[in-house]
This record gives structure tokens, sequence and C-alpha cells, in this order.
């Protein structure tokens, strides 16, 4: 039975890329009853129905590496934690929490800090020195210019990554510089309060290269 992972989940309809095709499946009922809910980065074998059509229908899933609960994701196995150097301010304790959190998950950590141009290079050198130090990989980047993209592509080679971070911090111009090509809708910043906001709102797996995903997440990631 062909087997492939559940990139994206929209009510009872499942996305899943098997060989760069994807099939568009409804899951068996087992599923509700067992009280499974497959999710996106599930590994799952299908009956495909219709192959013209690419449907199919989801009979089994793998057991899960690990599962996140917010937001809803399975077999993670690195995060991108993206901070923004400026607007909004960096949150240094959501980093610390989230870095907690994958620690206690099993999954790698990379520390991701965005808009550098909007702040002195050197409060960044500063910034980056502290965790650089305690272990963790950290780059810089200016995602809305495309600048230094090309740090992150090391790291995103047979991995299943999400980006993660407050609303506003660039995840989603960072997701469409990596692909070169608009995946998703960029956020704006509020004048009101210089936060940002949300434009994801669900969780879906991009095929970057081979057995490579990078995930565009709607929430932030806690315990």
């Amino acid at each position: 039975m062909p087997k492939g992972i559940i990139t994206c989940t929209s009510s009872n309809l499942y996305k899943v890329e098997i060989n760069e095709n994807i099939y568009q499946c409804l899951a068996r009922g087992k599923f509700k009853k067992d009280g499974l809910s497959p999710l996106p980065g599930d590994i799952a074998e299908i009956e495909i129905t219709n192959e013209e059509k690419r449907e199919g229908i989801l009979e089994q899933i793998l057991p899960r590496k690990n599962e996140l609960k917010r937001p809803k994701m399975a077999n993670l196995t690195q995060l991108i934690l993206v901070v923004s150097a400026k607007l909004p301010s960096p949150d240094l304790l959501l980093l610390d929490r989230q870095l907690v959190y994958a620690s206690w998950l099993g999954i790698k950590s990379v520390i991701c800090f965005n808009k550098i141009d909007l702040v002195e290079e050197t409060k960044i050198q500063e910034l980056a020195k502290i965790y650089k130090q305690i272990g963790y990989e950290v780059v810089t980047t200016n995602a809305k210019e495309k600048q230094q993209i090309e740090k992150l592509i090391p790291y995103l080679k047979d991995q299943v990554t999400a980006l993660a971070g407050n609303s506003g911090v660039g995840k989603s111009t960072l997701l469409n510089s990596i692909f070169k090509k608009q995946l998703t809708e960029e956020g704006v910043i509020s004048n009101k309060n210089k936060k940002g906001k949300n434009t994801t709102t669900t969780v879906t797996l991009y095929a970057y290269t081979k057995n490579s995903y990078i995930a565009d997440t709607p929430r932030l990631f806690y315990l």
C-alpha cells in the first residue's frame, strides 16, 4: 500500500504527497472511532481510488516520532525560531520558552534573527553571542530584501522544519524568500501597537527538496 506524508488538512480532507504527487484523501471512520486525528507531518498509508484525479482514502497512520498540540503537527525534526530585531521588538522570554519546549520534545532548534536592517549590527551580534555560547545555531537575515537567506539553506536538508515566532517577525516572508516565490500572504505591522497581524491560518508543509519540508504555522509553539 503506498505511503506518503500528510502536507495539509482541511475539515475531513487530507493532502498526501507521494513521489511528488498530491492526493486528496478522505479518512476511514476508524480514525474518529479510535480518537486519532491525522495531522500534517504524519506518514500515512493510503488506498488510491482514482489515480487520474489523484484521489484516495487514508488507511493507516504510522507511529509518530513526536506530536505537537499547538499547532497540531507530527514528526517535526527542526524548529527555526524567528525573532524580529525590531517591529515587533524581540521577545526573548518567548524565545527561551520555545527553546525549552523544543528540547523537551527532542527537536533541534535554530535561531533566526530577522529584520537586522532595522537595528545596529552590534546589538544583534550581542544577542547572537548569548545563544551561541550555550550551544545554539544562530543565523541573521533580512527576509524582506532577501538578504542572507542562503544562511538558512544548509539547515533545511532532510528535515521537517517549522518556522515559529510571534506574528509579524517575518516567518511568511522568510518562507517566500527561501522558495523564491509567493507561497503565503505576508503580514503587516499594526501602526497602533507595532505588533504583527496573523496571516497564516492553517499548518501547511511545503516540499523544499526530496525528503525536506518546511511548515508555515498559524500560531506559536507552547507547552
